[in-house]
């Protein structure tokens, strides 16, 4: 299992260490490596157009800049090296909680990857981001949070939830009516599986 954190530049509420394991790979984005920096970690590659942030001159990396005026965010240009590169695993931290075209891209950034065979996650301290495609996932039980799963398409087919408080059986849910969202564990795993069709699904930590 090839796997890589990503760190973007938008702020981080946690401490990133407790989610790196010592064969990963660690990337940045633009400003990311401030965070990477602040927290002793160094990035195997740092990847920008350092619109926002200065340009490291010092640094173990290898750096790439990036033009101001591209289709990729810096983020996503990261996503097709993963790709690329093979890794099967990626954990993106940093990229919520700013912008929300940002958050948008980064979220359509995962059905991305779920297309081309990487499983992905958007972390912070409170949520995690997952999409799956024609597929299904296993959530732990996490009695501290809420879990909500959301159409990427204009309908998802055969969507079931097993485990949870609230339970769907082979239904169709559509990307203009929210039915999937706040649902609970009751303190087992919880099985999500859409036979045909992207959805995003959220774990957010409880007020």
């Amino acid at each position: 299992m090839k796997r890589c954190i990503v760190i973007g530049s938008m702020p981080v509420d946690f401490d990133l260490k407790s989610i790196i394991q010592p064969d990963d790979f660690i990337y940045c984005a633009d400003g990311g490596y401030v965070h990477a920096q602040n927290q002793g970690i160094v990035p195997y590659i740092i990847v920008g157009d350092f619109d926002s942030s200065v340009q490291p001159a010092d640094t173990q990396a290898k750096v790439i800049k990036l033009p101001c005026e591209k289709d990729d965010t810096d983020t996503y240009y990261i996503a097709r090296q993963i790709v690329a590169e093979g890794y099967t695993n990626a954990v993106f931290c940093g990229v919520t909680g700013g912008r929300l075209d940002h958050t948008f891209a980064n979220i359509q950034m995962l059905k991305f990857l779920e297309a081309n065979g990487v499983d992905a996650a958007i972390v912070d301290k409170d949520t995690t981001l997952n999409v799956i495609t024609d597929r299904s996932i296993t959530l732990s039980p996490q009695n501290d949070r809420y879990f909500s799963v959301f159409a990427l398409d204009s309908k998802c087919i055969g969507v079931s939830e097993k485990g949870g408080k609230y339970q769907l059986s082979d239904v169709e849910i559509t990307n203009d009516f929210p039915i999937g969202v706040s649902n609970e564990f009751i303190g087992k795993a919880v099985e999500i599986s859409v036979k045909n069709g992207s959805l995003l699904i959220i774990t957010t930590k409880k007020d």
